[in-house]
């Protein structure tokens, strides 16, 4: 018989009553796989610097800084990707191999640039929530960012999801498009992503390669060359693409 790895976390989810003491524990979830400068986890009011091979936990916001990023493997094999200036907190998460229909892994992103490659979960057990958006995973790869007023861009590289915004219906969205939600509205028609959330994607590749670690080396690409890529989109960034 297999042991079953059983993460059960039920603060937050059925009321503080259940919230005891040892409910309150830090329960591991996954840990870091790569980590470029400024990347710390916050517990409560404890706030640490996250290193490669640490522990993270489930409630634990992860944080970056600017030219920063983190690659996070969960123990179901999913991958959550940071960006520089990201705030990422997992919500949610059940993983039980031996009954699939108990597994539930939410994530609460509120600021930055994130990607999301699902692991061995069903496709029913992901949920991706912003402040303008809910979106459901459907065995998928979605790189997302989110403004400061909340709104969201949502880029599906595979597999497909479904976006719901703050009104209107949900939105299906296909491989290779994406979708915007913004305060109070409903998600955009799916369309291909625009330059600026483009950008805010390839500066977290861009910086993540710099741990030289994310796509098995960095082939000799020095710290100022990525500097100037980084740059380069932030042009790109402010002027659009032009293409």
């Amino acid at each position: 018989m297999n042991i079953r790895l059983l993460y059960v976390c039920l603060c937050g989810l059925t009321g503080a009553a259940l919230c005891t003491d040892a409910l309150a524990e830090k329960r591991i979830v996954g840990d870091a796989l790569a980590v470029v400068r400024s990347v710390e986890g916050k517990y409560g009011a404890d706030l640490r610097k996250i290193q490669v091979e640490d522990d993270i936990f489930f409630d634990e916001d992860i944080l970056t800084q600017a030219d920063s990023a983190s690659k996070v493997q969960f123990v179901d094999g999913t991958q959550l990707t940071v960006g520089p200036n990201s705030r990422v907190t997992i919500d949610a998460f059940v993983y039980d191999p031996d009954a699939d229909q108990n597994s539930k892994m939410v994530v609460n992103a509120t600021l930055g640039v994130a990607r999301f490659v699902t692991g061995r979960m069903g496709k029913q057990a992901y949920q991706i929530k912003t402040p303008t958006a809910t979106i459901g995973v459907r065995g998928t790869v979605l790189t997302l960012t989110v403004e400061e007023d909340g709104t969201t861009s949502a880029i599906v590289e595979e597999g497909a999801i479904s976006v719901q915004g703050q009104s209107g219906e949900p939105v299906e969205v296909g491989e290779g498009l994406s979708t915007t939600t913004a305060p109070g509205e409903p998600a955009t028609t799916p369309s291909p992503a625009g330059p600026a959330a483009e950008a805010n994607v390839a500066e977290m590749d861009v910086v993540l390669l710099l741990d030289g670690g994310d796509q098995g080396g960095n082939d000799g690409i020095t710290e100022e060359s990525l500097k100037k890529l980084v740059e380069e989109i932030e042009q790109i960034r402010a002027e659009g693409c032009g293409c």
